[in-house]
């Protein structure tokens, strides 16, 4: 697996440990505050029903009565203040004298509430599928009795778990939100630094190349130039010399324009994109190449059809002439160039043919790596860089297109740029 993918991984586990306790802890929260919320609303009833029993209890008409009158007695004033939900508890027996409420009550002496005097307080026990809140409060003036609350709180624990499922979701959602958020984010990341290294790269063999094909004219030059300081020469000797001197000096200028154009090209992608006509393209292009090509009485055609095309026009420019120097170096005198613009097949296409010497077909696959030549001796002569076709590739690709290139040798080449 990538470092970047493990990366990811580990983020994405680090985040799912932050939320299952933070969810754990939000349903926590939810659930205690709902249930103290509901033990103190039956606290509150519990309460009132205490204060009320106590206030309407007349002791000296109790013990008056007789052992049936007393039971009757408590019955009325228990139901007459507590009411439903409630039951009365003789602590001697922990019995239920008087249960008002849908169960049956035993074994109250382990309820188990850690203050019997807070009416607050409360315990959940659990019934079959029921939950039930148990509450008790002693009573002061009838001693030797506790009023027990029973209330069922089922539908609490239900809401508190389609709760549960509910923060389970959202917590789900966010994790899978922020899992293709860093997913997306740290590839995007990684694929712009894999892209930066492979311009970086292809800049660093462009260098090592540069500093390799400056290396021949150089030193003809210094060469030349140092047998004019030291040796005398005769005139047409010294013109010699400084033809060629002149010669390699146009040579490294062509090189270095060329190779600062496709090194900001790899720097520079904040080109200029608008609607353009082929044929107002064409038109600067030819207009352009004519002078070349009529001094080396090469015929230079045109044939477009009318469409436009978004674009950036001094690049696309830039390509076409490009291809037309290698055409017009490639063709002898006599010879002729086609420049067509036209579409197919829902492609827009740009091409340049020419009747020159053509390549051969074990060089097609490497006319397009910078400085690469297929005949050297003839390309430095015309002030060949091998940079042309580099950065037609590049301009290009930069319109989303490609380069297609088909050459017979001793019949010509046709290189069209597919949009």
């Amino acid at each position: 697996m990538k470092l970047w993918k493990r990366t990811v991984l580990l983020m994405l586990v680090t985040l799912l440990c932050a939320l299952i306790p933070v969810g754990a802890l939000s349903i926590y929260v939810t659930g205690n505050r709902r249930l103290n919320n509901a033990a103190e609303t039956y606290g509150r009833q519990l309460e009132n029903g205490k204060t009320l029993l106590e206030q309407f209890w007349d002791n000296s008409k109790y013990e008056q009565m007789s052992e049936s009158g007393k039971k009757a007695y408590m019955g009325f004033q228990f139901q007459r203040c507590c009411g439903a939900g409630m039951a009365l508890i003789d602590k001697k027996s922990n019995a239920a004298i008087e249960n008002l409420t849908d169960y049956e009550v035993v074994g109250i002496e382990n309820l188990g509430l850690k203050n019997e005097n807070d009416p607050y307080a409360y315990k959940i026990q659990k019934l079959g599928k029921k939950y039930l809140l148990l509450q008790k409060v002693v009573l002061s003036k009838l001693e030797g009795y506790d009023v027990l609350s029973v209330r069922e709180v089922t539908g609490l624990f239900t809401e508190l778990r389609q709760t549960a499922g509910w923060f389970t979701g959202i917590y789900l959602a966010v994790f899978l939100i922020a899992g293709l958020f860093i997913y997306m984010m740290m590839k995007r990341t990684v694929e712009r630094m894999e892209k930066l290294q492979e311009v970086a790269e292809k800049q660093e063999l462009l260098m090592g190349a540069l500093s390799h094909e400056m290396r021949t004219p150089l030193t003809s030059i210094i060469g030349y130039s140092d047998t004019l300081r030291h040796v005398k020469l005769k005139d047409e000797q010294k013109d010699r010399a400084l033809e060629h001197i002149n010669r390699e000096g146009k040579r490294l200028e062509a090189l270095s324009g060329k190779m600062l154009q496709l090194l900001g090209l790899y720097q520079n992608h904040a080109i200029q994109m608008e609607m353009t006509p082929a044929g107002e393209l064409l038109k600067n292009v030819i207009d352009m190449e004519r002078e070349p090509a009529e001094k080396k009485n090469v015929q230079l055609k045109t044939e477009y059809e009318a469409f436009s095309m978004k674009m950036d026009a001094a690049l696309m420019e830039s390509l076409l002439v490009n291809l037309i120097d290698n055409a017009l170096k490639a063709t002898v005198a006599g010879g002729s160039i086609w420049v067509k613009a036209y579409e197919k097949a829902g492609k827009k296409i740009f091409e340049v043919s020419d009747t020159g010497i053509g390549i051969p077909e074990e060089e097609l696959g490497k006319i397009t790596d910078a400085f690469y030549m297929v005949d050297k001796s003839r390309s430095r002569k015309e002030g060949g860089s091998g940079l042309g076709l580099a950065l037609c590739v590049k301009v290009a690709e930069l319109h989303g297109g490609f380069l297609q290139i088909e050459s017979q040798p001793g019949e010509g080449t046709t290189v069209r740029a597919v949009f």
